[in-house]
């Protein structure tokens, strides 16, 4: 009967995944039905990323490949590859003149520990890059990748496309012990004979070896589309159109490709303006109004944050903006009537040149305003007036604040606050060699105008999200109770 191994590994700091400041330790049980001829026993942490993308014949532009499968490519990059030899001890490998020789271990259970080296930062596959590779990492900041997907196999037994495909790129890392047999004298088994058992692990590094830098510059109001519908919170559907219902009317020539949704304020340096999508048209044809969340830290979001609690910095500040004429502005009743807020997440898998993307949304929160509460949220004796035409005085600038922070459910959310796990992963974003995760938030606010129904959009993009919950956390100790002491 072949050795039968077994590992016990010691509890990260957090006693939920480990970190880069975890050093990976335990012991392993060896427990042998004969005497065995062991030449060495290795522990290896072991760190890999792979995707599968698959190219669809009908992408291709000659007709004779429409009848033809669809391609896979296949990529595997090994980014950490750490040993530690526990058999034999080194003081008995260092009296060894020559080769190292099988020794010969008598039947019964072994037990021998282990303590790691320190996890590397950086991916060792570095090394391997040819010129002109194709990845998603930024050359001044290359660190490790988080685990992503231990769960695949579970999502192949499931008859859904969508996890199929999501599936088809992972990032495992994993405690393996080897064991090297001495080489039989058998003229026919000429090979030594390894024996290998392995423990997948989580590992997710601290929050600043997982910022990336984010582009700001100004990016196109395009609509973004759901494969899924999976929900974070609550139930229903959670696609939310990007445009208005049949009665009303969007300009998409004021909004869209020739104007950014994000904007710096000149006066106040680190805020950022996130403006919606789209104006809306109102019903002179001539005045427009759009959303704006106002925020410094919306681009990095944190686990338990809150998100529209005063004071918070996330959507704590959004504006009602109307430009156009200002006895048509006066007169206009313009009341909120339902809010939502969805996490859109954006998987790119890259593989020998070749991306498929996997695209869902999960939905934050979803909050009809009640009539009593609409215009409190929305005060226009609170607005004011700017002119900014000196040839026609009543061409004006409106804004209100739309008072989120004052909804009595929109105020207690705190982002990810139950640690949700989407398809077996914990919210983060994460860029690696050649899997990519990335986030956005999107409020979307339904209007009563006049009567007629109409919708506003944000999209917050770029932002990155952390599954921890203070980045100060990582950095403490495992507490350690002190001794107790009895009176004698």
């Amino acid at each position: 009967m072949a050795p039968q191994i077994k590992i016990s590994l010691n509890p990260p700091n957090n006693d939920e995944y480990y970190t880069s400041n975890d050093t990976i330790s335990g012991s392993i049980s060896i427990d042998i039905g004969k005497p065995a001829s062991i030449k060495q026993i290795n522990v290896i942490f072991k760190g890999f990323i792979e995707t599968v993308t698959k190219i669809d014949p009908v992408t291709m532009r000659n007709q004779a490949s429409l009848m033809a499968p669809m391609q896979d490519t296949k990529t595997i990059h090994t980014v950490v590859n750490i040993r530690q030899r526990v058999f034999p001890p080194e003081n008995v490998l260092s009296a060894i003149e020559g080769d190292l020789k099988p020794f010969k271990v008598k039947e019964g259970v072994h037990k021998y520990a282990f303590k790691l080296p320190k996890i590397p930062r950086k991916p060792s596959c570095l090394s391997n890059h040819s010129r002109g590779l194709t990845t998603f990492l930024d050359r001044d900041h290359v660190r490790l990748p988080p685990s992503f997907n231990n769960e695949w196999k579970d999502m192949l037994k499931f008859d859904n496309l969508d996890l199929f495909f999501y599936s088809f790129g992972k990032v495992l890392y994993m405690v393996q012990v080897k064991i090297e047999l001495g080489k039989p004298k058998s003229w026919y088994r000429p090979f030594e004979k390894i024996l290998s058992e392995s423990q997948v692990v989580e590992f997710i590094p601290q929050a600043r070896d997982l910022t990336f830098k984010i582009d700001d510059k100004p990016s196109r109001g395009t609509q973004v589309s759901s494969s899924t519908n999976d929900v974070l919170a609550g139930a229903g559907k959670n696609v939310v159109p990007l445009t208005s219902n049949h009665n009303g009317r969007i300009d998409r020539r004021t909004m869209g490709t020739n104007s950014p949704r994000v904007d710096v304020i000149s006066q106040m340096p680190d805020v950022r303006v996130y403006r919606s999508t789209y104006r809306i048209e109102l019903p002179d044809e001539r005045t427009v109004m759009w959303l704006e969340a106002r925020s410094s830290t919306l681009r990095r979001t944190y686990r338990k944050e809150p998100l529209f609690a005063a004071n918070s910095g996330k959507f704590d500040a959004v504006y009602l903006v109307m430009m156009g004429n200002k006895e048509l502005i006066e007169k206009l009743r313009v009341v909120p009537t339902k809010i939502q807020l969805n996490l859109l997440e954006n998987v790119t898998y890259l593989s020998q040149g070749v991306a498929n993307q996997n695209v869902s949304s999960l939905r934050l929160a979803k909050n009809k305003v009640d009539p009593d509460l609409r215009m409190t949220l929305l005060k226009h004796s609170r607005g004011r007036f700017v002119q900014f035409s000196s040839s026609d005085p009543n061409e004006c600038r409106w804004e209100c604040e739309l008072k989120l922070k004052d909804h009595p459910q929109l105020k207690k959310l705190r982002f990810n606050e139950e640690d949700y796990r989407h398809r077996g992963n914990r919210l983060y974003s994460f860029k690696s060699c050649s899997i990519r995760r990335l986030f956005s938030f999107q409020l979307v606010v339904d209007w009563d105008i006049v009567g007629v129904r109409r919708q506003s959009e944000i999209i917050v993009d770029p932002m990155q999200i952390f599954v921890n919950t203070n980045e100060n956390l990582e950095s403490l100790p495992r507490y350690i109770p002190p001794p107790s002491y009895s009176e004698i």
